[in-house]
């Protein structure tokens, strides 16, 4: 189970309030009795549909797989993005420039299987 989807299912609401969400993620992670160095596991999920006027449609998914940092780091992005770093990575997406978190982020990698269709 992805830790966020364990903690999301244990009363963390994502909101607007992401901060808040963040907090309450990293008090829930301190409180555990699990092995978070073992057991840390989460993904950003994106999925995107284009529907045609010919009720066709398409649909493509991106995942960037993961785990939650200790503490949040770092002020780019949004969401979850200052607690979640990505795997072969020691940085944050909140830490990260933006030019490099395009080229591995799960928005990008469902967009660039529908960009065919726009070009």
């Amino acid at each position: 189970m992805d830790l966020l989807e364990f903690f999301l299912q244990d009363g963390v609401e994502k909101k607007n309030n992401f901060d808040l969400a963040i907090e309450k993620v990293l008090k829930k992670m301190k409180m555990s009795k699990r092995n978070w160095e073992k057991e840390n596991k989460a993904r950003f999920v994106c999925s995107m549909t284009i529907f045609f006027p010919n009720g066709k449609n398409f649909t493509s998914k991106g995942i960037i797989n993961g785990r939650i940092s200790k503490v949040k780091k770092g002020k780019k992005g949004f969401g979850y993005d200052p607690i979640f770093v990505p795997q072969g990575y020691n940085k944050t997406f909140g830490e990260m420039k933006l030019k490099d978190k395009i080229l591995i982020d799960h928005r990008q990698k469902a967009f660039l299987k529908l960009r065919k269709f726009f070009y």
